[in-house]
């Protein structure tokens, strides 16, 4: 009999050794409050820039909806926004129709946008003597340079379309197609720390 209660007691013991092992080795398999280990939850979806937005030059301007803007250096020409023209897509891009009115009495039309982010320019399209677009197939963007002369692009970039001006630029629009419309329309007070660079 004593053989027979020590083979039962063995037996038991073994028993409960292997339920302890397989109850510790579930227990380490799943997360618990100490676990500092993260879930793995499927790769993570990497938002990529936005994609240019394919767009249609607007109908030709009508003189009412002209707003004319001045430039910081000396220039012969007048420079106006078509502000019914104007948008800001999806994409960030500042879209508008741009005339230029000679001394000559000569006007030339084109439809261009600007980028805040990179300070680039494009002109998508130009109109022809039949007032008709005639879209560039190849137009590039292009750095926005500060030019002594007929410096209308640095103009809109820094005046009125984007926030910041130079170095200090956040990349972005000063706001949506109608804020930039009224600062067209109504343009700020020009600071006077900042110097006339036609010298």
């Amino acid at each position: 009999m004593s053989a027979l209660r020590d083979l039962i007691s063995a037996v038991a013991g073994a028993a409960l050794v292997a339920a302890l092992c397989v109850g510790s080795s579930g227990a380490a398999d799943r997360p618990g409050r100490g676990d500092q280990t993260p879930i793995q939850t499927g790769p993570e979806q990497e938002q990529g820039p936005v994609a240019e937005e394919q767009v249609a030059p607007p109908p030709y301007p009508r003189n009412s909806d002209l707003a004319e803007f001045k430039l910081r250096n000396p220039t012969s020409n007048r420079f106006l926004v078509d502000t019914s023209s104007l948008t800001v897509g999806k994409d960030a891009i500042i879209r508008f129709v741009l005339v230029i009115r000679t001394a000559g009495d000569e006007t030339n039309v084109r439809f261009s946008g600007v980028r805040c982010s990179d300070r680039t320019w494009k002109d998508y399209a130009f109109v022809g003597n039949d007032k008709k677009w005639k879209v560039d197939a190849d137009a590039q963007w292009r750095d926005i340079q500060e030019l002594r002369y007929n410096n209308y692009q640095e103009t809109l970039y820094g005046d009125y379309f984007c926030l910041g001006r130079g170095v200090w630029t956040s990349g972005k629009p000063v706001g949506d197609a109608r804020k930039l419309a009224k600062l067209l329309r109504n343009p700020p007070t020009p600071d006077r720390r900042v110097p006339n660079r036609s010298d």
